[in-house]
């Protein structure tokens, strides 16, 4: 299969690229920057510049796929949610991908790709509905579930064109070189480790490298459209991932973040430690698909390289 990943310079798209690789496929890396993308995926990859922001085509790196696998979108965790910052979110996301849509409708249809997979989020639910929802549940409310909601509203445009779309309401991603876990290996490190807030407080996960097969697996899968969950069946609590991660690291999980001093250094962007959701999949279920990680503590020791605590 040929695919094109758009925006897959990042964390979850340089695994999922050289997962698609070694399974056989041929990938082509779309970018806003050339040289950067080769720095952080290799030189193993084509790689088409674009930029939707100063009208760059994107059709040539469209024309004749079999699928595109949409990633592209700024980190919401990497600043306050301040207007300026929201409205940056907002057009990284929508914005890119409508802009992505309607060159997928301009190619001719022998020509266009027949599926794409574009990158959603959990936080499509709002925070802390209190009981487990999948699919079928409906959008939450907040900044995150109205970024959520109008990105997938930009997505299943696409099914206008007669593709068949699927939007992946992403977890929270456990790997050793990227995402959360990257930065809170770094406390547990020195030996100050702890939960956020009260850690009561929903994680829904999932590998990355099990994120990467089930895109795969969708991608096998003609019958599978609409939301996707992308999230292992089991959710744990925000202490418990710190408490395993403690005990895999050999390292206390003690000192506990204060969530009003979160509140007080990120604002509203605190609400993504202190408040979360309990998801599971009606989806995944019925696609025969197997997680190879989906306790947490193997999941851990497996990105951490261990066996045994200590």
């Amino acid at each position: 299969m040929t695919i094109v990943i758009v925006g897959g310079t990042g964390f979850v798209g340089r695994h999922l690229a050289a997962g698609l690789v070694a399974a056989g496929h041929a990938v082509t890396i779309v970018t806003r920057n050339r040289h950067t993308a080769v720095a952080r995926v290799g030189a193993g990859y084509p790689v088409r510049e674009w930029d939707p922001s100063n009208g760059t085509t994107l059709e040539p790196a469209l024309h004749g796929q079999d699928a595109v696998i949409n990633l592209a979108g700024e980190s919401v965790a990497d600043g306050r949610w301040t207007p300026r910052r929201k409205q940056a979110l907002r057009a990284s996301r929508i914005g890119t991908t409508r802009v992505m849509v309607e060159a997928l409708s301009r190619l001719p249809a022998p020509a266009r790709p027949t599926v794409l997979v574009s990158a959603s989020g959990t936080g499509f639910y709002g925070v802390e509905p209190g009981t487990f929802v999948d699919e079928t549940a409906p959008q939450g409310h907040g900044f995150l579930a109205d970024l959520c909601g109008e990105w997938e509203q930009a997505a299943h445009l696409a099914t206008d064109a007669g593709m068949r779309t699927v939007c992946l309401r992403i977890g929270m991603v456990l790997g050793h070189d990227g995402g959360a876990l990257k930065n809170m290996l770094v406390p547990f490190r020195l030996f100050l480790g702890g939960p956020v807030g009260r850690g009561t407080q929903p994680v829904s996960w999932i590998h990355v490298e099990d994120l990467g097969r089930l895109i795969a697996a969708i991608l096998d899968n003609d019958t599978v459209k609409g939301p996707v969950n992308a999230v292992t069946p089991h959710p744990v609590t925000m202490k418990e991932l710190c408490s395993t991660l403690g005990k895999i690291m050999g390292r206390p999980s003690w000192l506990p973040v204060p969530a009003f001093a979160l509140r007080i250094a990120l604002g509203e962007l605190s609400t993504l430690l202190t408040h979360g959701q309990l998801v599971q999949s009606c989806t995944v279920p019925h696609m025969n698909f197997s997680y190879r990680y989906p306790v947490l503590e193997s999941a851990l020791r497996a990105i951490l390289g261990k066996e045994t605590p200590g």
